[in-house]
């Protein structure tokens, strides 16, 4: 994802100051890339911590990996032609390469031996990948619920224990909308996996299980509203379908 992508995404959770911070280095892209965190920090009238925040808030490693998007997002800016297939390469590519170095062990452990395992999708795109998964899983003997609707998942999550399992699938993992009902997961404490697009977000930051997927931007020429490719949350939902399948035939 670009900088513009990745702000979008967490745009909602920034502090104020955060705010003024990110407008600073979009209207100053140029002279940002040339800057080092603490001439950064004194630009903005910010500590150097504060940037270093900001950047792990957008999702970076640090404040040299937000420079080197930036610098990348003003190249594709500059040059309107795009090659779709290449980015959804990429964008395979790179949740590819996450998979390889996660460790869903203890997920699958859990999805196992859970005595409920619900299922909740933020967004329509997210529904359709979560039940094809849902499928997927009771082909495989493990039964579970697809919940619809944010008053039907409040509801059931005031009923759930330590021996169930909430997957919840999204985009940002920042829906507003959804925010009560993994308080009381959490007060409850109801294991909780969050499958979200590349980035430190809400749901991430109150699960115990976390699986990541590339959200690339798509061309909308309706409108300016951005448009987001959801190809990479099918992949990662059926890789841990399949681990599950291999899990309860090989791993027992």
């Amino acid at each position: 994802m670009d900088f513009d992508q990745r702000l979008r995404l967490c745009y909602d959770s920034l502090s104020d100051n955060e705010k003024e911070m990110v407008k600073f280095i979009q209207s100053h892209a140029s002279e940002v890339i040339d800057s080092s965190i603490t001439e950064l920090g004194e630009k903005t009238l910010s500590s150097k911590s504060s940037v270093l925040r900001l950047a792990k808030k957008m999702g970076f490693q640090g404040f040299s990996e937000l420079k080197f998007i930036l610098k990348q997002s003003l190249a594709i800016n500059n040059f309107e032609p795009t090659d779709l297939v290449a980015e959804l390469q990429h964008d395979i590519q790179r949740t590819f390469n996450y998979v390889k170095q996660a460790n869903f062990q203890f997920l699958l452990d859990k999805m196992q031996k859970a005595d409920n395992l619900v299922l909740y999708a933020t967004g329509f795109s997210q529904n359709n990948a979560t039940k094809e998964f849902a499928n997927d899983l009771f082909i495989s003997g493990r039964a579970n619920f697809l919940i619809s609707g944010e008053s039907n998942f409040k509801i059931i999550s005031n009923k759930l224990t330590t021996k169930d399992l909430v997957i919840v699938t999204s985009l940002s993992g920042n829906t507003p909308n959804i925010r009560d009902a993994i308080k009381v997961l959490k007060i409850n404490h109801v294991p909780l996996c969050s499958v979200t697009s590349f980035g430190t977000n809400y749901l991430t930051e109150h699960a115990n299980y976390s699986l990541y997927y590339e959200a690339g931007l798509l061309p909308n020429i309706n409108g300016q509203e951005p448009i987001y490719s959801m190809t990479c949350l099918s992949f990662i939902l059926s890789i841990l379908s399949r681990k599950y399948k291999e899990f309860i035939l090989f791993d027992e």
